[in-house]
């Protein structure tokens, strides 16, 4: 699966259910929609000032999968009994800064922050479900040949669920993982609704 799952995942959400089909053979990780010009200024621990102009497209579909630090979008969809997750933060929100690695130091937060992302210990399901990791996989601008800033972290969860009528509720454990996280926004098509939730650190807790 894709590191941009959510490019074609949101604008299948607002289409419906019936869209997701088409929507998940044909990722690709260079077509993910982009935010609206803006500016950043931001002063932290890790030296990380700097302003950013940036041109994007704009597409008729919503711009929940935007650059934006502070938050993070995550995309639930699930089909029969298979649960596909798709999650995209600023590189900030996870680890302090959006630089290429340039020491050791570096390169270990990337690493262990990638580490954290693919072993999907930060979200919680309904347990009648009986949801099981299938297979999970995460990544980073970060590390991208020729990579000149402003980037995201992707995580890419796939899940079976035995019981998938009694997936009800997702508990959200990512921000005690990423301090300068502050709020995901989540949408999700399960069981035959659709709906969109804001999720933070003190009202982690988001039903179907």
């Amino acid at each position: 699966m894709s590191s941009k799952l959510l490019a074609l995942l949101l604008p299948a959400l607002l289409l419906g259910p019936a869209a997701l089909v088409q929507a998940h053979p044909a990722h690709q990780h260079d077509k993910a929609p982009k935010a609206e010009q803006h500016n950043h200024d931001h002063d932290h621990k890790h030296d990380h000032d700097h302003k950013h102009e940036h041109d994007h497209d704009h597409d008729d579909m919503t711009q929940l999968g935007a650059h934006v630090h502070g938050a993070a979008t995550l995309t639930l969809v699930l089909e029969g009994n298979e649960l596909q997750l798709a999650l995209q933060s600023a590189a900030y929100n996870i680890v302090g800064f959006e630089h290429a690695p340039s020491n050791n130091e570096q390169r270990q937060e990337i690493a262990l922050a990638l580490d954290n992302l693919a072993q999907a210990t930060w979200l919680t399901l309904s347990r009648d479900a009986h949801c099981e990791v299938q297979s999970a996989d995460a990544n980073t601008d970060l590390t991208e040949p020729g990579y000149t800033g402003h980037g995201d972290f992707y995580a890419n969860i796939s899940l079976l669920c035995q019981n998938p009528a009694r997936l009800q509720q997702l508990e959200l454990g990512l921000f005690s993982l990423t301090p300068a996280l502050e709020k995901v926004e989540v949408q999700w098509v399960i069981n035959g609704r659709q709906g969109a939730a804001t999720a933070t650190l003190n009202n982690n807790s988001i039903r179907f």
